[in-house]
């Protein structure tokens, strides 16, 4: 039996991932994978749609309720490391403007988020396991899967307002980690249309929306090409962007790392030599007389 047209997105998948998760991995090993934030989720998801492709293969033959549940477990946490990967270039950004401003988004916020995306993870794979599939392509999401949508959506729209008020004091950000913001702003959309593509899915009993047996073209339209561009922009943002000094901040990733306080000029003074730093080696430490090292306030990575 040959190969049918959702095999194709497969190994079109295969085609494009593959040589991401090399890409990945270099961008990565150039950041460090304790400091890499958004960049280490960004791995996951090639492996994550690798392993998916490769089932969709295999069911190809003949497919099982087991393989329809896989293809649907793995569509849906897909989208946890798209938004923990959002969530990373965000922390970044803030770590700049809190540096220099009174915090406006705090470790407890970004801390809140990470919850919500993993809480969303776990409900996906419980209703994945749980809701009802055939072999006929038919499925009835359980409640949970619906649940965890919800939580993802949340989590998009939080990252997204705290988006909108990072632009307000961008003028603290050095020229080069702008670029994150855009980054951000432009992947926005299309983050926005794969949501709405697990939305459809999981609300509404159409099999043109099905994650299994449903029409590829709207799979492809509404998923998977928007995976790619996204992924495409994070990895590109990677190589634009310079590594940061590794003792320049606190060890530990977002759940590690607190946000360190600062007050009015010692801030400033500290935000405006790790940025003449930055300019030779990255954003460091900023250095205050003698062998005294003084973290920017920076915010927990992701």
């Amino acid at each position: 039996m040959g190969i049918d047209s959702r095999g194709g997105v497969s190994i079109g998948e295969l085609i494009v991932y593959v040589p991401a998760i090399v890409v990945s991995f270099i961008v990565c090993i150039r950041h460090g994978f304790r400091r890499s934030s958004g960049w280490l989720y960004t791995l996951i998801l090639c492996q994550i749609r690798i392993v998916g492709a490769i089932c969709q293969l295999i069911s190809e033959n003949k497919p099982s309720e087991g393989l329809i549940r896989a293809t649907l477990i793995i569509d849906s946490i897909g989208l946890s490391p798209l938004l923990l990967a959002t969530l990373g270039m965000l922390s970044r950004l803030l770590d700049w403007i809190n540096a220099r401003n009174t915090p406006t988004f705090t470790i407890k916020h970004f801390r809140l988020l990470q919850l919500l995306i993993i809480l969303a993870l776990i409900l996906s794979i419980v209703g994945g396991t749980s809701g009802n599939a055939s072999s006929t392509g038919t499925v009835q999401p359980a409640t949970t899967s619906k649940v965890g949508i919800i939580l993802f959506i949340v989590s998009f729209v939080a990252m997204m307002f705290i988006l909108a008020i990072s632009c307000g004091s961008l003028s603290s950000v050095p020229s080069q980690e702008k670029r994150i913001a855009v980054a951000v702003g432009v992947s926005a959309p299309f983050i926005v249309v794969r949501l709405a593509y697990s939305v459809l899915a999981v609300f509404l009993h159409n099999k043109t929306f099905s994650i299994v047996g449903g029409s590829v073209g709207v799979h492809v339209g509404m998923a998977v090409i928007e995976e790619f561009i996204v992924v495409a922009v994070y990895l590109l943002l990677g190589f634009m962007l310079k590594k940061l000094d590794k003792d320049a901040l606190p060890s530990g990733g977002l759940v590690n790392r607190p946000w360190k306080a600062r007050r009015g000029g010692n801030r400033r003074a500290s935000f405006s030599h790790a940025e003449t730093s930055y300019n030779r080696d990255g954003p460091a430490y900023a250095q205050v007389g003698g062998e005294q090292h003084i973290p920017l306030n920076t915010t927990e990575r992701v």
